[in-house]
C-alpha cells in the first residue's frame, strides 16, 4: 500500500483489455496446449489400467487407448509450436468424431453393444467418471479449438510499416 492511501487497481475490463490479441491469442494455445496433453496422460493412464484389468480377458480394448492418446499429445506439441488455422480446423474437427465415437461405442447410444459401461473386465475402473471428465475436457478443447480457429490470427507489423 503506497503513504498516500489505498492502492488503486484497475477495474478487471481494463486490465483484460490491456492485454493485446496476440498475449491473448497465445495465452489460448497454451491453455489449448495443457487440455491436450491433460487428455493425452489422460488416455495413457486408461491404457495401463485397461491393459491390467484386461490381462487374461478373451478380449482387450486397451490397444483404443493409445490410438487416442497419441493424437493429443501430438496436438500439445503443436498447439505450441505453431498457430496455423488448418491445425484448429483438423483439432477442431477431430473432438467432434472421437466425442462421435464415443457416443456410438463407448456409451452405445446409437446401436447394439454394451459400450464400454458395461463391459465386465472394466467394471472396477469407474469408466463413467473417466468417460465424464475426459468429455468435458474434449468440449472445452473443442470450444479453445474453434476459437482459435474462428478468430484472425495478428499478424506483426513490421518497421517498416509504422
Amino acid at each position: 500500500m503506497a503513504k498516500g492511501g489505498p492502492e488503486m487497481t484497475p477495474p478487471v475490463r481494463s486490465r483484460l483489455s490491456a492485454h493485446s490479441p496476440v498475449d491473448l491469442r497465445r495465452m489460448v494455445r497454451y491453455l489449448t496446449a495443457a487440455l491436450c496433453g491433460g487428455i493425452g496422460l489422460l488416455y495413457v493412464a486408461l491404457l495401463f489400467l485397461v491393459a491390467d484389468a484386461e490381462a487374461g480377458a478373451a478380449e482387450n480394448t486397451y490397444g483404443a487407448y493409445l490410438f487416442l492418446s497419441v493424437p493429443y499429445l501430438v496436438g500439445a506439441v503443436l498447439s505450441v509450436m505453431a498457430d496455423r488455422q488448418v491445425l484448429w480446423i483438423a483439432g477442431a474437427a477431430f473432438q467432434v468424431v472421437v466425442i462421435g465415437l464415443f457416443a456410438m461405442f463407448g456409451a452405445g447410444l446409437f446401436g447394439p453393444g454394451q459400450g464400454v459401461f458395461g463391459y465386465d473386465a472394466l467394471a472396477g475402473l469407474h469408466m463413467e467418471l473417466w468417460a465424464t471428465v475426459i468429455t468435458g475436457a474434449q468440449v472445452v478443447l473443442f470450444g479453445l479449438q474453434a476459437y482459435l480457429a474462428l478468430s484472425r490470427i495478428p499478424r506483426l507489423r513490421s518497421a517498416a510499416n509504422t
